[in-house]
């Protein structure tokens, strides 16, 4: 594994605007926090770690993704867990970096009663920052956004 090339230049700290969207699950269906991000080379630049941090009401939340890539077959491998979306979990994901240099990853978690959902975690670099989307999976493959983050440099 190591890192794709486009995010090697994501190192550094990262302030922004995190909107989680809740959709039908929530009275308010999108709260906006202010986020920042971490983003280090791990294990001697194999891998990359974005360690980030938002807010919903009002409380602290943080989350952490590592991801690590094949710069030839531009398979990405990625483990993610936050403190409130997968609270005392992980996720492994697994996906691709595209031409474009970004990156989507697919995990999934258990819902009690129904089939797994999945999770997808899409990261591009833009211009001098990045942006940061996450999407709810239905188990017949429909796709709604729960979370953005609009990083740029502190």
């Amino acid at each position: 594994m190591s890192i794709p090339i486009k995010f090697q230049q994501l190192v550094g700290d990262w302030k922004g605007r995190n909107r989680l969207h809740l959709g039908d699950w929530g009275s308010t269906p999108l709260h906006e926090s202010a986020g920042t991000a971490t983003v280090q080379e791990r294990n001697r630049g194999q891998f990359l770690e974005i360690a980030y941090s938002w807010e919903y009401d009002g409380k602290p939340q943080e989350g952490v993704f590592i991801l690590g890539g094949d710069n030839k077959t531009h398979a990405v491998k990625a483990f993610w867990t936050d403190s409130w979306h997968l609270a005392h979990q992980v996720m492994l994901c697994e996906g691709k970096e595209s031409a474009d240099g970004s990156i989507s990853v697919t995990g999934s978690y258990k819902v009690d009663g129904h089939p797994d959902w999945g999770w997808r975690t899409a990261i591009t670099p833009a211009g001098a920052g990045f942006e940061y989307k996450m999407f709810n999976v239905s188990p017949e493959g429909e796709e709604t956004i729960a979370v953005e983050m609009q990083m740029e440099r502190t």
